[in-house]
């Protein structure tokens, strides 16, 4: 039976990280640092004390502190893959995107088919922009073929910002084994930029009849004003998509940077600008 986390001072360096290791597979994350703490103060036990603080550090989602801990250990082992995938996993974490980066290229350059940091690599890459870099990745790897659902969705995050055509049938592949509303939106955006604008409305309104907006990140009132928009654009002689931009207006709903540019876009005509501006200037 595991005692209280003070013990006698004989207790051999062994039975310290013992210790520590029990309480950690307890999930007893607090105990477990302590015993740890102790038995990394020893040659012997160092570090495997050291590698359980870093993995306890992540599980306290201090990712930082997890990163550190992993990058010391690397200094003495390199070619670890445990430890890389551990360094670059904290520092992704922890939106230390540069260094994820550099570990996740070590470690594909040392084991090539790791499912696992295949996508980790191609995320961070995504998360600095270099698109096209995680696009041949996942393309490399056969993302599209769907058997890795978080692959999918990144490759059509992807091509929906490098312009790709494919990233709506992505979107929608994706869409076919769940209803998540952000990645709804995300499809209506690529339907909108491939000017597929029925089936952007669509979309927009699957989210509108699951009374969900808030989970897409839409404010109160915004699905009627994207609808609207989209209206506008597919048929200026439908007055639904004035009556839906109203409908946004009156729930409340309000963003100056986002009327502004409805305005500007070369896709409405004057008489609806017109219109637009005489609606927005009612609720300034």
């Amino acid at each position: 039976m595991i005692g209280c986390a003070s013990g006698p001072a004989s207790v051999s360096e062994d039975e310290l990280y013992s210790l520590g290791k029990a309480y950690y597979d307890l999930g007893k994350y607090s105990e477990a640092e302590v015993w740890f703490q102790r038995s990394s103060v020893y040659k012997k036990t160092r570090n495997a004390s050291l590698y359980y603080l870093g993995r306890i550090a992540f599980q306290q989602q201090k990712y930082e502190d997890a990163a550190n801990i992993f990058e010391s250990l690397l200094q003495n082992d390199k070619d670890n893959i445990i430890l890389l995938k551990a360094a670059a996993f904290s520092n992704l974490k922890a939106q230390k995107l540069e260094k994820a980066e550099g570990f996740y290229s070590k470690i594909i350059a040392l084991v090539p088919d790791s499912k696992d940091s295949i996508y980790g690599y191609a995320l961070v890459l995504y998360g600095i922009q270099k698109y096209q870099d995680s696009y041949q990745i996942l393309k490399n790897a056969k993302a599209d073929s769907g058997d890795d659902r978080d692959a999918l969705l990144l490759l059509a995050r992807i091509e929906f910002k490098l312009g790709y055509p494919e990233a709506l049938d992505h979107f929608s592949k994706w869409l076919e084994k769940g209803d998540d509303p952000l990645v709804l939106k995300e499809f209506a955006e690529t339907a909108e930029q491939q000017s597929l604008y029925s089936r952007a409305i669509e979309s927009y309104k699957k989210i509108k009849q699951s009374n969900r907006s808030e989970e897409a990140g839409l404010q109160k009132g915004e699905i009627d004003f994207l609808i609207g928009r989209l209206i506008l654009f597919a048929d200026p002689s439908d007055n639904q998509g004035m009556k839906s931009i109203e409908a946004a207006l009156s729930e409340g709903y309000f963003n100056t940077e986002k009327f502004d540019a409805l305005l500007a876009d070369p896709r409405i005509n004057e008489k609806q600008r017109q219109t637009l501006i005489d609606l927005f200037s009612q609720k300034k």
